[in-house]
This record gives structure tokens, sequence and C-alpha cells, in this order.
């Protein structure tokens, strides 16, 4: 299950990377690097067999890829990551649902609306960047519309969009849950509960047998309760 979960977040960084056309793979690594200083940068998909940590390191310093990477928990990585004067920045934990040992949400989302223009791409941009507290941009988020593999929806707060979310049917037919947020000032109401059951719902929609995410440790409370199951951790190191 752990691959299955990794495989869903590459391959969300894979077309988040490739839609912008800041997608760069090796037969080392692959990485997306957006301008700005913006969402995403991340170094990801390490081949444990041909990755040159200290040409790795280097071309960090240098400023030529992005400067977080990331992975499934592996000792033997980490270690040579560490040894290479890496640092760990942040872990996430796997996490998964089999869709059917669980019910179905109902069909009852009138305050969530798809992003499928511009307008909303830049709205979604918007929650996203205060929600977790990183620069995106509207000119990130808005290519993601025309992809098929991806649903983009943002949520309501009485008159305010102050929500967002993202769900990719990846290629094995697994719904991933991505960029699951809520403006700070709303958090507390339950919207991103919401936004996570309008994102289940979609799921089953897929027809998928699991969907997965990568919680925080107070996210993982969360989806706990609505059955998500631990499976894996996954870290970011930086230099």
């Amino acid at each position: 299950m752990e691959n299955l979960i990794v495989n869903n977040l590459f391959e969300f960084y894979k077309l988040v990377g490739t839609s912008s056309q800041f997608l760069n793979c090796t037969q080392q690594y692959c990485y997306v690097k957006a301008g700005n200083l913006s969402w995403p940068n991340i170094v990801f998909d390490l081949n444990e067999e041909q990755v040159n940590y200290q040409n790795l390191y280097d071309k960090i310093k240098a400023n030529e890829i992005s400067n977080k990477v990331f992975l499934l928990q592996n000792e033997t990585i980490e270690t040579q990551l560490l040894n290479h004067d890496f640092k760990l920045s942040s872990s996430i934990i796997g996490m998964y649902l089999d869709l059917d040992k669980a019910t179905k949400p109902v069909n009852d989302f009138s305050t969530i609306y798809q992003v499928d223009n511009n307008t909303t791409a830049t709205e979604f941009a918007r929650i996203a960047s205060k929600a977790f507290n990183y620069k995106i941009l509207p000119s990130t988020i808005k290519p993601l519309v025309e992809c098929q593999e991806l649903k983009l929806f943002i949520g309501k707060h009485h008159d305010e969009y102050a929500s967002c979310g993202m769900l990719l049917l990846d290629k094995r037919g697994i719904s991933g849950l991505h960029m699951i947020g809520t403006l700070p000032k709303y958090r507390g109401f339950g919207l991103g509960k919401i936004m996570t059951n309008k994102l289940l719902f979609e799921a089953y929609e897929n027809a998928s047998q699991q969907a997965v995410l990568g919680a925080s440790i107070a996210g993982e409370r969360v989806y706990s309760k609505l059955g998500f199951i631990k499976q894996g951790d996954f870290k970011s190191y930086v230099v």
C-alpha cells in the first residue's frame, strides 16, 4: 500500500510540473522548480541505485534544482542524505482508505464549487497560499483546470471562498486527495471535513478501490476519524 500512496504523490507532482512546463527528470531523480520561489519546488522519485548525493547537494547549493528532497522513508537513502549534510525539515504521514469498507458520502455539497476557469483557479491559488503559508501562483493552477485526471474544488463559508482541495485519479485507478486547506480565519468550522468528504464522493464516482493522501500530524487525527489508515512516513530533506 505504501507504493500506491507514493506513486500517487509522485504522479501528482509530475502532472503539476508537466502542466506548467517545469518538470525535469533524469536517471537519478525528478524535480519541479516553479518560478518566484513558489510551489512546487521539490526533488522526488530518487533512483536509489544511481543517485549521486554529492552532485545532488552541489546542484541544490548552486540553485540549479529544487531545494527540497521528498521521499518515502528509506533508511539507506536518508543515511546518505545526512552524510552529505542534508537536514530533515518535515514529515507527513501516508494514509489510505479502502472505499469498499467505507460509506459513500451523501451528495450534498452546495457550498463546494469545481474550479473550471481562470477566475476560480485564481481563487484556489489565493486560498491555498494562505492555508499552507507558501506562495502558489495562479499561473501554476490555471493549466491544471484542463487536466482530465485532476479535479479542483473550492468551498464557500457564507459569502467567501474559504477552502480548497484536489483529487487525482492516477494511472492505477487510485484516487489521491491533495491540497486540502482552509483559510486560517475559518478553521474550526468543519470546512476541511466537508472538502474531504466531497473529494471522497468524487473518488467513489471514479470507481476507485482506494483513496490515499499525505497528512500532517494534526491531519492524521481528522482523517483517522473518517476511516483512513496510516501506512508509511514521507520525509523532506533540505540543504
